[in-house]
């Protein structure tokens, strides 16, 4: 029996400026193609079921425009019988008990098995139980559903689902407020394989769990991971991870600017960038121990148009230890318009309608005048 993990594909998640030809942000529709890609694979290997760890969207409630690439990606695997069992996960679980769920939408599609209810499930498959945890809205309640995690002996095969972050030997977390951590312990040894999401870096947690790790980088944190899925043979007990092709994301330095005169560290920059091929990549330029007034002469205009052919490209100084640090780059002096709207679509927001909230937030910012 072969079944294909993936996790935390963040549909909706946009940032900075770039749009593509058809006018959608570009790092929109960079998700949509990683997860595209996945969708494709199952359908030519035919795994017999495939398993998402939760964040399939990247917020509480996803636009329009998230929710029908979702659906449509999700028919496809129904359309030709590929079994899909999908767990909430911390960025698309409502915080309110009340508050509906957008997988309400995936439940009645054949094959689609969306877990939300801030409890344990269990779905079976032939000799393979699935026993699913989703996010759950309070410490409390995790803890409660995760003593239930238990393989079940009647079956050949037990697989468990669970979107958290895992303290061991080693932590593994992101350090989101809401985020739910269990420890190593309370993960039984006894099951085949624990399909983990929430770390959005790939890696094996226990001999038996394994976290897929995000579709795409999502920031410059996970810069040089891999991007993929899992593959998983259940009759040997052995998985393989697959990359996909994602746009490539560089960080160049860091610069040691201590002492530096600004002429010194743009001649250092321009050593550092000549080597540089910036066509469509996501890239930031560190500078480490800068002065802030040497920081103010350099001619960083001159640099963004010299890496005008990249997605993106940012300036991160650190400063002396007497001085905060700068970020110059597009995400940080985007307008006030497209970060009062970043801000409203990242919080959850419950009883109030956000996209009514955002039209009037973005109302008042033009009767204020904008930046300006």
């Amino acid at each position: 029996m072969k079944i294909l993990h993936f996790s935390d594909s963040h549909i909706g998640y946009s940032t900075y400026n770039k749009l593509d030809e058809n006018g959608y942000n570009q790092r929109e529709v960079d998700i949509q193609n990683s997860f595209s890609q996945i969708i494709d694979f199952a359908i030519r290997e035919k795994p017999d079921l495939v398993l998402h760890s939760g964040d399939l969207f990247d917020t509480v409630r996803p636009t329009n425009r998230a929710i029908s690439f979702a659906m449509e990606e999700i028919l496809r695997l129904s359309e030709v019988g590929i079994p899909l069992v999908m767990i909430a996960g911390n960025h698309e679980a409502p915080r309110l008990r009340e508050t509906g769920s957008v997988f309400r939408l995936f439940e009645h599609i054949e094959s689609v098995f969306p877990v939300y209810r801030s409890q344990l499930e269990t779905l079976k498959f032939g000799e393979l139980k699935v026993h699913a945890l989703p996010h759950c809205i309070d410490k409390d309640t995790f803890d409660e559903q995760l003593k239930k995690l238990k393989p079940d002996k009647k079956f050949k095969h037990n697989i468990a689902m669970l979107h958290a972050g895992v303290a061991g030997l080693s932590v593994f977390k992101t350090g989101e407020f809401n985020e739910q951590l269990a420890q190593s312990g309370n993960l039984s040894k006894d099951f085949d394989y624990i399909a983990l999401g929430h770390y959005h870096d790939h890696c094996e947690v226990t001999a038996n769990a394994v976290y897929a790790g995000s579709t795409e980088r999502l920031g410059f944190g996970e810069v040089g991971q891999n991007k993929g899925f899992v593959m998983l043979d259940l009759e040997s007990g052995k998985w393989k991870f697959h990359t996909i092709d994602i746009r490539e994301m560089q960080d160049i330095g860091p610069i040691k600017c201590q002492g530096l005169k600004s002429q010194d560290i743009m001649e250092a920059i321009d050593k550092k960038l000549a080597r540089v091929q910036p066509d469509g990549k996501i890239i930031r330029l560190k500078l480490i121990d800068v002065s802030s007034s040497e920081y103010h002469l350099l001619d960083t205009g001159n640099l963004k148009k010299r890496m005008k052919e990249s997605l993106h490209f940012e300036i991160k100084a650190e400063l002396t230890s007497s001085e905060q640090a700068i970020s110059s780059g597009e995400s940080v002096f985007d307008s006030l318009e497209k970060e009062f709207a970043g801000y409203i679509e990242q919080k959850a927001v419950e009883g109030i309608d956000k996209e009514a909230l955002r039209t009037r937030g973005l109302e008042y910012i033009e009767k204020a005048g904008g930046d300006s």
